[in-house]
């Protein structure tokens, strides 16, 4: 977590005592915070919702309502938590409404294809990160929320268990589900496989 932020003194100041400041009415914080979230929010969402426009809006939004519903914050919680848990519920509900738009527009009545490995010709070209991501989009939302927040955001586990609002054993059960349906369907390349073999899929950028 970048807690790095240097106060007058030079002294680093907390996610919290930054909350603090903006529940005190202070723009300057505000900013300091939007600084400090915004690029990870925006990978985070970005890999949920897989459309670079929305999720901006949806980011948007997410500090918007951290503004609003300032108040609202628990001290107890870590700010992070709090940040990952309304940008999710935000996601979710741009999926449910895609999914909605779907039906109302009779695409529920098309199959959706499997997930395709690209031809081996082409990875050298195409690079190794686009075929893993293609991968991770292949997974059920469950396990692929999961997935992101640990092997990407590199959260611990309580803090995943507090976002998606599940017990630790069933996160370290999807994310070990997650990790071997990527092994699976990553067979045919051993540079991925051998990195998501190893739990740590280095090629994924977080930024």
């Amino acid at each position: 977590m970048n807690n790095g932020a240097k106060g007058k003194n030079g002294i680093k100041v907390s996610d919290k005592e930054i909350m603090e400041l903006i529940q005190s009415g202070d723009e300057k914080a505000f900013t300091e915070l939007v600084t400090r979230y915004q690029d990870r929010l925006l990978n985070f969402v970005g890999r949920i919702v897989t459309d670079q426009e929305t999720a901006e809006e949806l980011i948007q939004e997410t500090f918007l309502r951290i503004f609003n519903q300032k108040n609202s914050y628990a001290p107890e919680y870590a700010v992070s938590t709090w940040i990952y848990t309304i940008a999710l519920n935000l996601a979710r509900s741009e999926l449910r409404k895609r999914k909605l738009r779907r039906f109302l527009s009779l695409d529920f009545l098309k199959e959706e294809s499997d997930f395709e490995i690209p031809d081996k010709t082409n990875v050298a070209g195409e690079g190794m990160a686009p075929i893993l991501q293609k991968a991770i989009d292949s997974l059920p939302e469950d396990y692929k929320r999961a997935f992101i927040l640990c092997d990407v955001q590199r959260l611990p586990y309580q803090q995943i268990a507090e976002i998606l609002r599940v017990p630790v054993g069933t996160v370290k059960s999807r994310i070990n589900r997650a990790r071997a349906m990527l092994r699976d369907k990553l067979k045919p390349y051993k540079e991925i496989y051998y990195e998501l073999s190893r739990g740590i899929p280095q090629i994924i950028s977080i930024h």
